[in-house]
């Protein structure tokens, strides 16, 4: 008996987290995933960067590969089914999978990924398959965190019982950070293709503040998405040519030339993220991306109205490639294309600036004590 009961309980202590969603009965639950590692990440951007096929085999391919990876990423119990156009759903109002619908559906578990960019993102217009490719597979990522947000909870923005459309969407945009900078720390993927495919990213989001399904203004958005990336990267890490300087910010030294030594000048090319409110509209935006959020608590109608039209103002962020120059002798600096001249260290509201200074100006020379 004693015997007996030692088995048992070794038993439960060995059966998984997992198996508990699982009734009595049922069959047993699938193996837990195994988990992701760097080279599946780089297996995937090879996938990516050497298509076969026609652009729209191409794409399935990539995305189906991009959601196995996604699954064992994070470590999900249950992976969602993952439609394309004209397929069929099967819950939260939705019959049939059409352009330009792109949500995650909780009670059907299913992800739809029926975009076509180029017809809907006025910068997606002369971009590669391979390019836009990046843009799907951030698309996912944030559907995902819809998933994993219901299944492990909504990180920094949990909102308690008075979880809003906004708080959803910001811990989906989180999660689509945290995955990012994974990709990034693991070779994967390059700081211009992050930077460009954040830009179209922030250009489809929704930034209606009187909309009960507004999404986040960019700044809100920007900081949940730069929150996650901050969970994977570091600052003084390097990635490829750049530097991570902070969450919303990289460099890379730029060739010194004939008048650097003399001018005691460093000069950096670096990717800052800027908002422009003076490009704030009020138009039309593509409908449906990053989120159909009203489908997460399963309204049927309000889920299907949010994957059709989801147009609201919207104010224009993005990163930016620039060219700073660091004074080390006058503790100054300048970016380049701004309304500004030369400006002591602390005026620049990246914190950039002082980072370069602290790690590539040298040191001030120690006064000689006087003679005892």
């Amino acid at each position: 008996m004693k015997r007996l009961l030692t088995t048992l309980a070794l038993a439960l202590m060995a059966t998984p987290l997992q198996a508990q969603p699982w009734a009595p009965g049922q069959e047993p639950p699938p193996p837990p995933p195994k988990p992701a590692d760097p080279a599946q990440a780089r297996a995937l951007e090879t996938l990516r960067t050497n298509p076969e096929g026609s652009p729209a085999e191409q794409r399935k391919r990539y995305l189906r590969a991009a959601h196995a990876l996604l699954h064992r990423y994070w470590g999900s119990r249950e992976q969602p089914s993952l439609l394309f156009a004209g397929d069929q759903a099967k819950g939260c109002g939705v019959n049939r999978v059409e352009h330009p619908m792109a949500f995650y559906c909780p009670p059907s578990k299913e992800i739809a990924m029926a975009l076509n960019l180029r017809r809907s993102v006025a910068a997606a217009r002369g971009k590669t398959d391979a390019e836009l490719l990046l843009l799907d597979l951030t698309v996912l990522a944030h559907e995902w965190g819809h998933h994993i947000n219901v299944e492990q909870g909504r990180g920094p923005y949990t909102g308690g019982l008075g979880i809003t459309v906004k708080q959803e969407e910001l811990a989906a945009d989180w999660r689509t950070g945290v995955f990012l900078g994974w990709l990034l720390s693991s070779g994967a993927l390059s700081v211009e293709a992050f930077s460009q495919t954040a830009n179209l990213m922030f250009e489809m989001g929704d930034y209606e503040r009187i909309s009960f399904q507004h999404h986040g203004y960019p700044k809100d958005r920007f900081e949940a998405l730069t929150r996650g990336l901050g969970s994977q990267l570091k600052p003084g890490q390097r990635l490829g040519e750049w530097t991570v300087d902070s969450q919303e910010a990289f460099s890379r030294p730029l060739p010194p030339d004939p008048q650097d030594q003399g001018l005691g000048r460093r000069r950096y090319a670096v990717q800052r993220f800027e908002i422009d409110r003076s490009q704030q509209i009020a138009t039309n935006v593509l409908g449906g991306l990053l989120g159909a959020a009203s489908c997460v608590w399963g309204n049927q109608q309000q889920c299907l109205g949010m994957a059709m039209e989801q147009g609201k103002g919207r104010a224009h962020g993005r990163y930016t490639q620039r060219e700073l120059t660091l004074f080390c002798g006058s503790g100054r600096f300048d970016v380049s294309e701004d309304d500004f001249g030369p400006q002591p260290l602390q005026r620049d509201g990246k914190g950039q600036a002082s980072v370069l200074a602290s790690r590539d100006c040298p040191a001030p020379a120690s006064p000689l004590r006087p003679p005892s």
